[in-house]
């Protein structure tokens, strides 16, 4: 029965997988809390919203997810939903690195000043 319903999930339109993914958000699923904030940052089956975009993705990174905290990361690097802050950008990206993102660690050591020689 789970697979015949993942089958359907499958072939949903990107509304009504947007309105599955804020059930999952609702009940704090962090995973789900990602996905709808891409949507919102995109506007994919919703309509584009960066502010509620940051929302979603704050919720999920502070819950330890670590693809979240990088993606909140690059909202406050870019400035989408947020002030652009680099430290805090920074921040998200080294909790993300630490759980071993390997993106989040590139994007470390980019935001990184360069050695003084």
């Amino acid at each position: 029965m789970a697979d015949e319903f993942g089958a359907q999930k499958a072939f949903l339109r990107w509304e009504e997988s947007a309105e599955i993914l804020l059930i999952d958000a609702n009940h704090g699923i962090a995973r789900a809390q990602r996905l709808l904030a891409i949507r919102y940052l995109h506007g994919r089956g919703v309509p584009k919203d960066e502010a509620i975009s940051f929302y979603w993705m704050q919720l999920a990174a502070q819950q330890h997810f670590p693809m979240a905290q990088r993606s909140l990361g690059e909202l406050y690097e870019n400035g989408f939903g947020i002030a652009l802050d680099i430290t805090l950008a920074s921040h998200w990206y080294g909790l993300a690195a630490l759980q071993g993102d390997s993106i989040a660690k590139e994007h470390l050591q980019r935001l990184a000043p360069p050695n003084a020689s």
